[in-house]
């Protein structure tokens, strides 16, 4: 079986930043899982309906570009290389680096990847190609112990998936070159403030950033009125805040760590945003229990929800300078 020699899978929390850790390990750079997110500017918020997709109410923590804005706020030299379907030229050129004895870090839709069991599309998964034979790719996959197993053919479909949150193209990044701890650690100011700037001036109104957290708190609490897979976006809003690789707290607990590390005033902030989004998805996942929509579990929805915009608020505003 054709194998990357010497790379070690570390797990992880969160899949991005796990893929960059353990990509920056294998070519000489040891930082740790919360400075890689932090120094992608992973922090952020999106929050959409999307009223022809499973759950129809959609939001997540964190940036949809973080190993792209890890590279360039690093100056690291990863290469993003974007592939047309069909062509079979996304696993060539994937499989090439692997034949060179060099990892690849790949953005999945996790939906096809055979070791999650089709459970939710959630574009944008990171994994590292470690190895593979003729009928499955073996891949070093954020929480899991060992590397994982997808037949080929998935792991093209999950390359490609166009799911209206994040359509892929068979999205691959590479090493291409040299990055030393000094450069990295010279990026953090940037890395906060870019982040801070995505919420407090995002790019998609209403749709992005703070906009969107207040829009979520305005709307959460009343989804049983206004659409009827209510009990799944709730199990839903449960598993993006505590669950599927946020680390917990929606991503702001990994980021609260990463702001200490770095020696930041706010890493107290982010700590209380991630305990009162924890608090929603405890709110979330007592109201996904119950058949019929709970009055007064969908009031502490809408209390919880309104409690985690403040706290947001404070972060990310004190962040900026505002």
């Amino acid at each position: 079986m054709p194998s990357v020699p010497n790379y070690i899978h570390v797990p992880g929390h969160h899949c991005g930043s796990t893929a960059l850790r353990n990509l920056l390990g294998f070519h000489g750079v040891e930082i740790s899982e919360e400075m890689a997110f932090g120094l992608g500017a992973g922090a952020c918020f999106y929050y959409v309906a999307l009223e022809q997709a499973s759950p129809t109410r959609w939001f997540n923590g964190r940036t949809a570009r973080l190993e792209e804005t890890f590279s360039e706020l690093t100056g690291a030299a990863l290469e993003m290389r974007t592939f047309e379907q069909g062509d079979g030229d996304a696993w060539e050129a994937a499989r090439s680096e692997v034949d060179a004895g060099r990892p690849v870090l790949l953005l999945t839709d996790l939906y096809y990847l055979d070791h999650y069991g089709n459970s939710a599309h959630f574009p944008g998964h990171a994994v590292v190609l470690a190895g593979y034979d003729d009928e499955v790719a073996h891949l070093s996959d954020t929480g899991f112990a060992q590397l994982q197993a997808t037949k080929l053919e998935n792991l093209d479909k999950a390359r490609h998936s166009q799911h209206p949150a994040y359509p892929l193209s068979g999205h691959m990044f590479t090493a291409t070159g040299s990055v030393t701890p000094e450069q990295l650690r010279e990026a953090i100011p940037a890395a906060i403030e870019r982040a801070a700037k995505a919420m407090v001036e995002p790019e998609f109104r209403d749709f992005s950033g703070l906009d969107a957290v207040r829009r979520l708190a305005a709307e959460a609490g009343s989804w049983p009125e206004a659409t009827e897979d209510w009990q799944w976006c709730a199990r839903f809003g449960y598993q993006v805040i505590e669950r599927r690789g946020t680390g917990g707290g929606a991503f702001r607990l990994m980021y609260s760590r990463f702001l200490e590390e770095a020696g930041h005033p706010e890493a107290p902030l982010a700590a209380e945003a991630a305990a009162r989004w924890t608090d929603l998805a405890t709110a979330f996942h007592a109201a996904s229990e119950r058949e019929d929509p709970d009055p007064a579990l969908w009031r502490s929805i809408d209390t919880a929800a309104h409690r985690a915009a403040e706290a947001e608020n404070r972060l990310w505003t004190s962040l900026a300078g505002q």
